[in-house]
């Protein structure tokens, strides 16, 4: 057995664990940072184990155990635990065992197997599984060890008689000296008790003589109360038989009253029906003015659906109270009225705007006309007069501009190179500066050609981009035609849709009229068919009604085949030749019409068995196979003849059936011949009235009252049904043809909403394309200034270019002449000509500007005038009369739309039309016929009130006998009580005197026995004070005392053997103990061995005669362990050696990691002594070095590990850890880390190399925890070692040597 998983919820610092992969049946470790909730993961474990630190918890101790992290605080906790039971240490029949512990601020419960279970149940189940009270140590905690390690011998010895067991044996040897003090207790009360009774035994012998008078006064009061009782009993008796016979004159009277109750109830029940059926008509009547009212609506289709749900939402309150059916009438009337002449109005009002909208366009189109006249001349005046004045103007100015700006550059050329004659020195410094000049203007050049270069490329790429343009926006303006003619074909096809849909909702509401007609005929139908149905079963017993009720499903249920195992009733397997057989055939069959007719007895069985079963009534059945009808010879005369024959056909099938009903029955003239002709056939002769002459000589006659005939019934039923079922498949067939017509009306409007939402999607693709051209007719027009603007600046950047390659030559040429200060005379004449060319050119340039400026001024009014006003205008006139797409607001489609709308209000007011008249029609129809049928309802309401009338008159008998019958009831209610009271009395009087004392009082009356019983209890006052129960008192007394005497001499016998019992748990407890040291001693030596190869530990015991001694040698330690004096032991000692040349050394000379190796070599030897199915050790190697952190790893490991060796065979060990120490983890099978976030503790599964990762930056951490402290606590230290001991001393450099050698054999 071994723990398999652990699930903890809101238990300290655990929130919410999520489940992992389970835990190894060998050896686990469990890693985690300080506080992480390693030792919570333990207690969990101990709190659903029930140790007994979580064995009962108060309030506050619960509420220290439930989580307390972030979030909404907790209000319950549970720890879950299942355990692997494949070895059945459980004493369970599962392979998994499955505990939980759940704890709240109020409750503490276990649940078992998930059910729940009480504390004593699991604690029986885990001492059962080896979890043992007495041995704590399979949990070892943290504070464990070094409890241990600071142990005295005599906690040690305390310890062992704990492990030992010794508990259970001190405290049944207290529960047995309780027992004792209560025996010893128990015979000092008997002894007491026993005084006190001889006493009173003494008193009563002297009360029995005056009791013996008592006791003859008793017995003849007790013979008078008899008699006078007995009298009185038999007068009551007397009563309550008068009061029976007058109840049951009273039961027939009601029963009377009842039976006419009945009639006038059936009477209200036939006027109700026919009530209702004229309300039903005068109902439908308003249905149908309802829906010829309804087309008033139909005018307009979104109108008419709306008001056709409203009107089947709220039709059931439309037939509340018939007085509104007229003024329904007149208001549909009116709606009419006002509908009609609110369509006369929008018509009139679309017909104006239609008009305003042709005259709109026709005034649009004028001022179209007028536009491009005069866009065509401002357009040939520009083109033709203004443009190339300006451009010729622009011309001249730029020759102009170009001349003077090449004189002006002479001129400069010249002056700068006068200047340079005064400005250098010599020839070469004036050419260098040349040079430089020249390089620079060079340069400017090369840049303006570059520049001019990348404005040719602009162009010609603007031109390409504006013949890709021109020829996107044709193709874009061409789809967009193609797209708006298929606009178009979609609102054609919707409008199509449409008015398939408005037509199909006109026939569907005709068809819900016509459904709404037939469900009122159907539940007309339905109350007709059940009334006669109750007619039926009123004309029948209870019991068969009920049976022939449960029938109809049991044949069902039976699987049954109707016409081949089952026929149904007599009644439903023949018809009448003639009506007017009726009565005689009923007479003649009687109770026999409401047989059921089956195939065999076989069948009559099952269905009785069914019956019966269920307790569902009584029906006859008759079985074909079993009938048996002799044959008939009917007498051969014209007065009489079969009435089988004559008056009834049915089916061959069921002809035995007929036979046994029908078969010795004859029709007769009249009562006569029928009673003439019953004697000499021997049969029943029935005449047409009714009247029967048995042929026993009996003769039944008189008035039949046709309205409970039962065949009559019948019929009525039969015909309501096929009316009903009738009824029902047309309302089932105009049902489907409206589903289906719903079904194609929802199939168009879907088709419509795809058509629309086509619609949509286009006429959004087509602003998306228009918005499109837009763009590119801008992009188009800002391409166009782009290139104007290019081809303007080209020729004078060309001319720039020119001019510099002018001046780059003069300075060239000038580079090498002779340096002076003066111009040579032709320089000087070409200064000259500069200078006049310059001046004449800057007046030429003066007059020219004003000339160019004109041009320029009356080509930017022409272009503004065209451009911002002509055809701005000319544009928005085209938009507005030309459609470019359905839909887009302009006068064009407004005035189709327009016309549409016409067209429609003009239907619509036609429809109106014919929709008033006929409302007016139907209200003169209505009045008419709501005046017959309130008329009707009136006349059918005062027959109502008369029956209800008598009904209360009745009621008010019945509710005056029904009160005379209470009154009855009371006085028999009295009367039985004085029966039972006189009737108790005699019972209570015990046992009564001799017969001979009793007949001497019953000649006497009852005032005489009255005052005999008055004179008797006055002699009894006497012996008032007389003990009645002396003799009782003194049996029973001298019963106890016998009895005290006999549980005297068991008490003394108990404690004889409560004494026995108490020196028998004195041995058992020093055998206990004694057992206890010698496994735990010979377990501590091979531990110890174990763990320490090369050393050598035992356990001592000490005794009394040890106290006296400081010190104990090892020969002093041999003591006879054979047969020991437990009352002499004083405590256990530990002595060790850790090599085979060191000396031995008591606990108390052991280093702290000595301690603890010995400490837990103590815990490895008791667990094996006392085995446990898993052990949990947290923080157990804490205190130890690495070398015995080895061997303990290794000692763990090899007991967690089976063993197939035949000499030590042995089972795998569960052992979960916590440890900060790489050796555990190195050991261990399974590995298990602990984070905590947030305040909540997680546990999750690592891999060995991940947890033995996280140790070592553990011990990295605290390495440099340690190296920062280690100055600030040399000092102390190093105090403390020079304060120890020499043994101490010795003792620990040989342990230190010795694990030096063997830690290769300790480490695992």
């Amino acid at each position: 057995m071994h723990i398999k998983s652990v699930t903890l919820s809101n238990f300290r610092s655990f929130k919410q664990q999520p489940e992992i992969q389970p835990f190894s049946p060998e050896m686990n470790c469990v890693v985690g940072r300080n506080g992480s909730g390693k030792s919570n993961l333990f207690d969990a474990v101990q709190f659903v184990l029930g140790c007994p630190k979580f064995w009962s918890l108060r309030t506050e101790e619960r509420q220290a155990l439930l989580h307390e992290g972030s979030g909404s605080a907790a209000v319950s906790a549970f720890v879950e635990i299942v355990f692997d039971n494949s070895d059945n240490r459980f004493s369970l029949d599962a392979d998994e065992v499955v505990l939980r512990r759940t704890i709240g601020h109020k409750k503490d419960e276990f649940f078992l197997q998930r059910k729940r279970a009480t504390k004593n149940e699991i604690m029986s189940l885990l001492e059962g599984a080896g979890f043992s009270k007495s041995n704590p140590y399979f949990i070892v905690q943290q504070g464990k060890v070094n409890a241990l390690c600071t142990m005295s011998d005599s906690e040690r010895l305390a310890l062992l008689k704990e492990v030992a067991g010794t508990t259970v044996y001190d405290e049944k040897k207290e529960e047995s000296l309780v027992k004792m003090e209560e025996n010893a207790a128990s015979i000092e009360k008997i002894n007491e008790t026993l005084e006190y009774m001889e006493n009173k035994l003494e008193e009563l012998r002297g009360e029995k003589e005056e009791l013996g008078e008592y006791q003859k006064l008793d017995r003849e009061r007790r013979a008078v109360e008899y008699t006078l009782y007995d009298k009185e009993l038999r007068r009551a008796r007397e009563g309550l038989d008068e009061i029976e016979h007058a109840r049951n004159e009273a039961l027939e009277r009601s029963t009377a009253l009842a039976e006419e109750v009945r009639g006038v109830h059936d009477g209200i029940l036939g006027e109700q029906g026919k009530k209702k059926a004229r309300e039903g008509a005068l109902r439908r009547n308003l249905v149908y003015l309802k829906s010829g009212a309804s087309h008033v609506c139909r005018a307009n289709h979104a109108l008419a659906l709306e008001a056709e749900f409203l009107y089947l939402v709220l039709q059931p309150l439309i037939f509340i109270a018939t007085d509104l059916v007229s003024n329904s009438l007149e208001k549909d009337k009116t709606n009419a009225m006002t509908h009609k002449t609110k369509l006369d109005l929008e018509v009139q009002e679309i017909e104006e705007q239609l008009q305003q909208g042709s005259e709109l366009m026709a005034s649009n189109k004028r001022e179209l006309k007028k536009l491009n006249e005069e866009i065509a001349r401002v357009e040939t005046e520009l083109n033709n007069t203004v443009q190339p004045a300006y451009e010729e103007a622009k011309k001249v100015m730029a020759e102009m501009t170009h001349e003077r700006d090449e004189a002006r550059k002479q001129m400069d050329g010249l002056y700068a190179k006068q200047g340079r004659g005064k400005q250098f020195r010599t020839k070469k410094d004036r050419d260098a500066h040349l040079k430089v000049q020249i390089q620079e203007l060079r340069v400017a050049k090369s840049e303006k050609e570059n520049l001019l270069n990348e404005k040719r490329d602009k162009l010609s790429s603007l031109r390409k981009s504006l013949a890709s343009e021109k020829k996107e926006s044709e193709s874009k303006s061409k789809e967009l035609t193609e797209k708006s003619k298929l606009l178009a074909d979609l609102k054609r096809s919707i409008e199509e849709k449409k008015r398939v849909r408005n037509e199909m909702a006109d026939s569907r509401k005709e068809q819900w009229r016509s459904i709404n007609e037939i469900s009122d005929r159907v539940q007309e139908a339905r109350e007709a068919s059940r009334k006669a149905l109750y007619d039926m079963r009123k004309s029948m017993p209870r019991a068969t009604s009920m049976g022939l009720d449960a029938l109809k499903h049991i044949v069902v249920q039976e699987k049954l085949t109707v016409g081949v195992e089952y026929f149904g009733l007599v009644v439903e397997n023949f018809s009448l030749t003639d009506p007017k057989y009726a009565t005689a055939v009923e007479v003649a069959a009687q109770n026999s019409l409401f047989h059921i007719i089956v195939d065999t007895d076989a069948t009559a069985a099952r269905l009785m068995a069914r019956l019966e079963k269920d307790k569902l009534g009584r029906v006859t059945f008759l079985p074909l196979n079993q009938l048996s009808v002799e044959n008939v010879h009917y007498p051969d005369s014209t007065d009489v003849a079969p009435l089988m024959e004559e008056c009834v056909v049915f089916d061959p099938t069921v002809r035995k059936a007929m036979e046994h009903v029908f078969a010795r029955k004859l029709l007769a003239r009249s009562v006569d011949v029928a009673s003439t002709w019953s004697t000499r056939s021997n049969m029943d002769a029935i005449t047409l009235d009714g009247d029967l002459c048995s042929r026993r000589g009996a003769l039944t006659g008189g008035f039949v009252d046709q309205s409970k005939s039962r065949l009559q019934a019948h019929f009525e039923l039969k015909r309501t049904e096929d009316v009903l079922k009738q009824l029902e498949r047309e309302h089932r067939e105009m049902k489907e043809k409206t589903t289906s017509v719903d079904q194609q009306v929802s199939s168009i409007m879907g088709e419509v909403q795809r058509l629309e939402a086509k619609h949509a999607n286009l006429d959004h693709l087509m602003s998306r394309i228009e918005d499109e051209v837009s763009k590119l007719q801008n992009t188009m027009e800002r391409h166009s200034k782009q290139i104007q603007q290019i081809e303007e600046e080209i020729p004078s950047m060309e001319t720039q270019i020119t001019s510099f390659d002018g001046q780059i030559d003069r300075l060239q040429n000038e580079i090498g002449t002779v340096l002076t200060s003066t111009l040579s005379e032709e320089e000087q004449e070409l200064l000259d000509q500069a200078k006049a060319t310059q001046a004449r050119l800057d007046k030429e340039i003066d007059e020219h500007t004003s000339v160019l400026e004109d041009a320029t001024i009356k080509r930017q009014n022409l272009q503004s005038l065209l451009e911002d006003n002509l055809i701005k205008r000319r544009n928005e006139l085209t938009e507005s009369s030309s459609r470019i797409r359905p839909g887009s607001d302009n006068a064009s489609a407004m005035q189709a739309q327009r016309k549409e709308e016409l067209e429609q209000k003009k239907r619509e007011l036609e429809e109106a039309t014919r929709a008033f008249d006929d409302v007016e029609k139907q209200l003169a129809e209505a009045k008419s016929i709501d005046e017959n049928l309130r008329s009707e309802i009136a006349t059918i309401k005062n027959d109502l009130e008369k029956l209800k009338t008598q009904d209360a008159k009745y009621q008010k008998e019945l509710e005056e006998t029904h009160e005379s019958q209470e009154k009855l009831l009371n006085k028999r209610s009295m009367c039985i009580q004085k029966r039972e009271d006189y009737m108790r009395k005699i019972q209570e009087l015990g046992s009564l005197p001799p017969a001979a004392e009793l007949t001497a009082f019953n000649q006497k009356s009852i005032s005489a026995l009255m005052k005999s019983l008055d004179d008797i209890n006055r002699q009894l006052k006497k012996y008032s004070h007389v003990n009645k129960k002396a003799f009782d008192q003194f049996v029973n007394f001298s019963e106890q005392r016998d009895s005290l005497l006999k549980r005297k001499e068991e008490l003394d016998e108990g404690g004889l053997k409560v004494k026995e019992l108490i020196e028998s748990l004195d041995r058992k407890k020093d055998e206990a103990i004694n057992r206890t040291f010698r496994g735990v001693s010979a377990h501590f030596k091979d531990v110890f061995k174990e763990l320490v190869p090369n050393g050598a530990g035992e356990l001592i015991m000490r005794t009394a005669m040890d106290e006296g001694d400081a010190e104990t040698d090892e020969e002093d330690d041999e003591r006879d362990l054979n047969n020991p004096d437990v009352s002499l032991y004083r405590g256990v000692g530990v002595k060790v050696r850790f090599s085979r040349s060191s000396e031995n050394f008591m606990m108390s000379q052991l280093s702290g990691g000595q301690k603890a190796l010995v400490a837990m070599a103590l815990i490895f030897a008791i667990q094996r002594c006392d085995p446990a199915p898993f052990y949990l050790f947290d923080e157990l190697d804490q205190a130890l070095d690495s070398t015995y952190r080895a061997a303990v790893a290794s000692l763990i490991k090899r007991q967690a590990t089976p063993s197939d060796d035949p000499e030590n065979p042995r089972e795998s060990t569960q052992f979960i850890c916590s440890t900060f120490r790489p050796e555990l983890v190195a050991a261990a099978n399974r590995c298990f880390g602990i984070s905590h976030q947030n305040k909540v503790s997680s546990l999750h599964l690592l891999s060995k190399n991940d947890a033995l990762h996280f140790i070592a930056n553990l011990m990295s951490e605290e390495e440099a925890v340690g190296e920062v402290t280690s100055l600030a606590t040399s000092k102390a230290v190093g105090s403390r070692e020079s304060t120890s001991s020499k043994k101490r001393k010795v003792a620990d450099e040989s342990a230190d040597e010795q694990y030096a050698t063997d830690a290769e054999s300790a480490s695992p």
